[in-house]
């Protein structure tokens, strides 16, 4: 009986060893597939929760809401140094560069074609906690193409013509060029510009900056070495922005990775074409993913030739955090002032003081429902969009637009949300509604 009670011991062992052998084979095909999901995966953006002032009456302050569009369409102005594929009238633009320079518009929409124009206000007006809807994009429409440093030809002016017209039709006489973050498909990089559009009631005159990013977060590296590739093809850009358009100032706003490349482009402009500089209006940097002893470089070239520099960092931002560590250098976004000499450290604290570099220091603890970790809270939070929005499209300082000053232990000033945001909101909402019905006074009018 034991050599057939030990053989029945030694099959059990066996199929427990196979089994086991069989589950860990799944769990690490499943571990990868969850990380190709991950890294392959690059959903179409949703449409961000409406900015507070959107939620409580927001006309009051800029005289436009998304009640007022017509419809679930929106249209982008596009330049790129991407290298294109297909046909003029429907680009896709590859992950790989160009030395060429590419411009277009894009169309997207909101939802489905035919999604009824209520739906699309309630979307942007309410801060349901539902699934909101996909932005998409349809096609990408070619204009021109301009090789490095040639002048432009009759299609290039004739886009330029077509941003000037834009600009007639706006509220707004100012461009606002978005430059998106790294591991960004276009689609995507065109919903975050898209964002900005709508939520301005159509009223700003949006241009994407699309530049070439690998679409794959285990290539961060690559995208990077790419994000310095793209500035000279982004100053060269700004130059033709400010030559060829009679826009009255010229906004730059970056996202993540994308301040390496504004950062080096802003300050490339002031060195190479400092006349075209001058039209520089509002520059923002949301979570700047740049090198901060460069970022700071930057700033002291080109911050005197803007109206304002603004900074939004999260000091828990895990994205800058991970960022940090594989290039072994602090973000601006998550800076390490440690790293700074003396003269750029004092440098940096007087920027701040004598306001041509403002700070916003996100505080996941002072807002409702931000994450502590949060890298995307430009978009995902509607208090730091609503104070986005009171920045580029109506260049209101930072204690016009309900900010609380404070001061860090080094001594450098900055600014953040306190925990009656909503009411000084609403406050300044009740101001410029009274300002817009108060009579001219008689000097303008007989100005007149």
């Amino acid at each position: 009986m034991l050599p057939v009670a030990y053989e029945i011991a030694d099959t059990s062992r066996r199929i427990r060893k196979t089994m086991l052998r069989k589950i860990a084979l799944l769990l690490i095909l499943a571990a990868g597939g969850v990380t190709l999901y991950f890294v392959y995966h690059h959903p179409p953006m949703r449409l961000m929760p409406p900015p507070l002032v959107f939620q409580t009456e927001g006309q009051r302050i800029f005289d436009a809401a998304p009640a007022l569009v017509a419809d679930s369409a929106i249209e982008l102005f596009y330049a790129t140094n991407r290298l294109p594929v297909g046909t003029q009238g429907s680009r896709l633009y590859t992950v790989a560069p160009d030395r060429r320079l590419h411009f277009g518009t894009a169309s997207l929409r909101i939802g489905e074609e035919g999604t009824p124009i209520e739906m699309i206000r309630e979307w942007s007006m309410g801060a349901d906690a539902g699934d909101r809807p996909f932005i998409r994009l349809e096609r990408m429409d070619e204009a021109a193409t301009l090789a490095p440093g040639a002048e432009p030809g009759p299609e290039a002016l004739a886009w330029f013509g077509a941003v000037d017209a834009a600009l007639a039709a706006s509220r707004s006489p100012d461009v606002l060029v978005y430059v998106h973050g790294a591991n960004t498909t276009v689609e995507r990089a065109a919903g975050q510009a898209a964002q900005l559009r709508h939520f301005a009631g159509r009223q700003a005159v949006v241009v994407l900056y699309v530049w070439p990013t690998a679409e794959n977060f285990l290539r961060y590296s690559r995208d990077i070495e790419n994000a310095f590739g793209a500035a000279p093809h982004l100053a060269e850009f700004l130059g033709l922005l400010a030559t060829h358009t009679g826009a009255r100032d010229i906004d730059v706003f970056t996202y993540s990775a994308g301040a390496t490349i504004g950062s080096d482009a802003l300050a490339r402009l002031v060195v190479e074409a400092p006349q075209a500089a001058e039209r520089l209006g509002e520059v923002y940097h949301a979570a700047p993913d740049a090198d901060f002893r460069g970022f700071v470089d930057d700033l002291g070239i080109y911050a005197g030739h803007t109206k304002r520099v603004t900074t939004a960092v999260n000091l828990g931002d895990s994205a800058l955090r991970l960022a940090g560590a594989v290039n072994r250098a602090s973000r601006a976004g998550r800076p390490d002032l440690a790293e700074l000499t003396p003269e750029a450290s004092d440098w940096l604290i007087a920027a701040a003081k004598d306001e041509g570099l403002e700070i916003l220091q996100v505080r996941p603890e002072n807002l409702p429902d931000l994450a502590a970790s949060s890298h995307t809270f430009w978009y995902d939070d509607p208090w730091v969009s609503n104070d986005l929005l009171l920045t580029l499209l109506l260049n209101l300082a930072p204690e016009d637009r309900g900010l609380e000053p404070g001061t860090g232990v080094t001594g450098t000033r900055y600014w953040t949300f306190t925990p009656d945001y909503p009411a000084r909101i609403a406050a300044l909402g009740e101001r410029m509604a009274a300002e817009r019905r108060a009579p001219a006074a008689p000097e303008a009018i007989s100005a007149e």
